[in-house]
Parts: structure tokens; C-alpha cells; sequence
């Protein structure tokens, strides 16, 4: 059943357990693709990303939000990180907890990413970024109305080293 009813807003400090909880129970789906996951990945090391979101979002660098259902449970994350270069873009990333995987959480959460980087009028354009095989995150893509554009190699290190990227765009309406 898709999930509709979901909220991004900023992470604090209290979701560092859940957030914890939530990368350990999705290793099989988050490893292959996110490389700040790992096994037994620690409660402090929650902590320091969600107050490095803080850092982020007070420099004007990038906004951070937890994907929550109506319950608060804590279901991902999803952010923007604001082109901070000429010839650059402001880019989306989302990862969601494997019990909520295939449930319309991603692509709801990219919708309102969306929303909030048009809101910056500064913002002409928004890219998304996925490895060539991450086929759940270039399907999210699609179906959030971004075009592909383009295949580049080495935009994205995996730990098996740098990875064909496919890079998708969606232009301000």
C-alpha cells in the first residue's frame, strides 16, 4: 500500500536512535549505494551527521530533512545541497528504510524537496545524480518528472571505486 502521508522536517538531535535503527535494518539495500553506511553503524555517528546537518543548513550549504510518517516514524532521509559554483546544480539525494522501500516514499519525499528548492528562486534547475545500476533511484527520478540527460563516469564513488552516473534534470516550471 503506497504511503502518502509523509512529512520531511529538519532532523533533532532525538531521531539519532531511530536513525540508527533505520540504517541497520536496511544495510542489504543502503551498501551497495551509500558509502557512509557500514555494519554496525553507532548511535554517535547519527548524532554527528544530524548536527552536521545543522552546520549545513546554517551555512546556506544544504537542507536536510528525516522522512516521517504521520506517527513520526522516522522512515529515511532525503535533501538538497545547493550549487555553491558556477556550472553547477543544486542537487537532490533521498534514501529510505528497507520496510518502507516500494511504498511511493521516495518519490513523495523528492516531490516536496522539489517544492522547497523552487521555492529559492535563485534555483533554475534541480539534478538528480544515481549510479548507473541503482535502478530503485533512477526509477524515483523518472517518475518525480526529472529527464535523463546523460551518463558520466566518476560523479559517484562507491567503495568498489568511481561508477557510471546517470544524471537527470528537471527544469523550474
Amino acid at each position: 500500500m503506497p504511503t502518502f502521508n509523509i512529512t520531511l522536517r529538519p532532523f533533532v538531535i532525538q531521531d539519532a536512535g531511530a536513525f540508527t535503527a533505520a540504517v541497520n535494518q536496511s544495510l542489504n539495500s543502503l551498501l551497495p549505494w551509500m558509502v557512509w553506511a557500514h555494519h554496525d553503524y553507532r548511535e554517535e555517528e547519527a548524532a554527528s551527521w544530524i548536527n552536521f546537518t545543522h552546520l549545513q543548513r546554517r551555512n546556506g550549504e544544504a537542507e536536510e530533512f528525516a522522512i516521517v510518517d504521520s506517527n513520526d516514524r522516522l522512515l529515511g532521509g532525503a535533501g538538497i545541497r545547493f550549487a555553491q559554483r558556477p556550472g553547477e546544480f543544486s542537487a537532490l539525494g533521498y534514501w529510505v528504510r528497507s520496510d518502507a522501500q516500494r511504498q511511493g516514499v521516495a518519490t513523495h519525499a523528492v516531490a516536496q524537496l522539489v517544492d522547497f528548492g523552487f521555492e529559492h528562486a535563485h534555483i533554475p534547475l534541480l539534478e538528480i545524480i544515481a549510479a548507473e545500476e541503482n535502478h530503485a533511484s533512477r526509477a524515483v527520478a523518472l517518475r518525480s518528472g526529472f529527464e535523463f540527460i546523460d551518463y558520466r563516469y566518476g560523479l559517484i564513488i562507491l567503495d568498489s571505486g568511481p561508477v557510471n552516473s546517470a544524471i537527470y534534470h528537471l527544469k523550474r516550471p
